[in-house]
């Protein structure tokens, strides 16, 4: 079983497996505290580079994008990018409105402002083609993050 409150303090130290992972994710999915950007942004990194080895979109990748994407965090977009990127099943399988955590405007500024990210370029284009696509508005992301999470407390 894994120790959350231990995880929170030592997550770079501490080894999980896939399973650990998952397990981890649907424990913080009830006890998200505010704190708990840094540990998510590291689950969704090693979820990541699972991803990356795979087939499919698991439902620990999912977790891990949608609790750090509730985070709020505009700087948290560029790893919620490289998920989406992770391989061709985690980018249609990772929805985009995941990559708005601070918001339309908050997140597209942030990218906006991030000259030194060379993966810029791509995210402002995808970004845009997906809100011209979907007219996706603040309160639109939040309902569907909030989907997300009832899907998967249920």
């Amino acid at each position: 079983m894994i120790d959350l409150d231990r995880l929170r303090t030592d997550f770079a130290n501490t080894p999980l497996d896939e399973a650990d992972r998952e397990d981890a994710l649907r424990l913080l999915l009830h006890d998200r505290r505010e704190g708990d950007a840094d540990l998510l942004r590291h689950l969704l990194t090693e979820e990541t580079a699972a991803h990356r080895e795979g087939w499919g979109v698991s439902e620990a990748m999912v977790l891990a994008a949608l609790l750090l994407a509730e985070c709020g965090r505009e700087e948290d977009v560029w790893a919620l990018w490289e998920a989406k990127n992770a391989s061709f099943d985690t980018m249609a399988g990772l929805d985009g409105f995941l990559l708005f955590p601070a918001g339309v405007a908050g997140t597209t500024a942030h990218v906006i402002a991030s000259e030194d990210q060379p993966e810029r370029g791509d995210l402002m284009t995808y970004m845009s083609e997906y809100l011209e696509y979907e007219k996706l508005t603040d309160d639109d992301i939040r309902e569907h993050i909030a989907n997300l999470r009832s899907y998967y407390e249920n």
